[in-house]
């Protein structure tokens, strides 16, 4: 009778090494990038910041989240708790759509209560459009939204953060919208 074949050894801790190395030198190789990329970025005092078509001056001591902006599209800056977020988007539509979407992802999805009535404001620059202020258990903020029928463009700011310093946050946020224009090139 013939003998049965026999199996030749190999060995697999070289290939699981292998494996083994390259997933640490992939998270370790990420978690350094990681902590030598900074997460926010200080503003120069004075310095027009633009998103897409909208531009402003950011008041002093605000920095950008570097990680929440995204290019074109949205801007957060934030000072201690408060966070300033813009957000620019084209819009095909009427002038009171996105503004009554926003009451109700506030209202149902985040839980949070509508402080009284859509009131029309205009800054100095003839900017104009429609605010509302909200409030929660743990944060309270104002959403301003303006509407260029013309440019078909949709520009929705957001001021929000703790009830402690939230007047100073607030008095910074109506500045920056004070020295708002739509008038960057795109």
């Amino acid at each position: 009778m013939p003998e049965p074949s026999r199996r030749i050894p190999y060995r697999t801790w070289p290939g699981a090494l292998a494996v083994l190395l390259a997933i640490a030198a992939y998270v370790g190789g990420l978690s350094f990038w990681d902590s030598r990329t900074p997460g926010s970025r200080p503003l120069a005092a004075g310095e027009t910041v633009s998103v897409g078509h909208a531009r402003f001056v950011p008041a002093s001591g605000w920095e950008m989240d570097v990680s929440r902006s995204r290019a074109g599209q949205s801007l957060m800056l934030f000072k201690g708790g408060h966070k300033f977020l813009v957000t620019t988007r084209a819009w095909a539509g009427g002038p009171d759509g996105p503004l009554m979407r926003q009451q109700r992802l506030m209202e149902r999805g985040q839980r949070l209560n509508i402080d009284g009535d859509v009131s029309d404001f205009v800054t100095s620059w003839g900017l104009q459009g429609k605010t509302f202020a909200y409030y929660g258990s743990k944060l309270a903020g104002r959403f301003w939204q303006v509407v260029d029928l013309q440019r078909r463009s949709l520009v929705q700011i957001d001021c929000y953060g703790a009830s402690e310093g939230l007047n100073e946050a607030m008095a910074d946020a109506r500045n920056m919208l004070e020295s708002m224009d739509l008038e960057a090139p795109q």
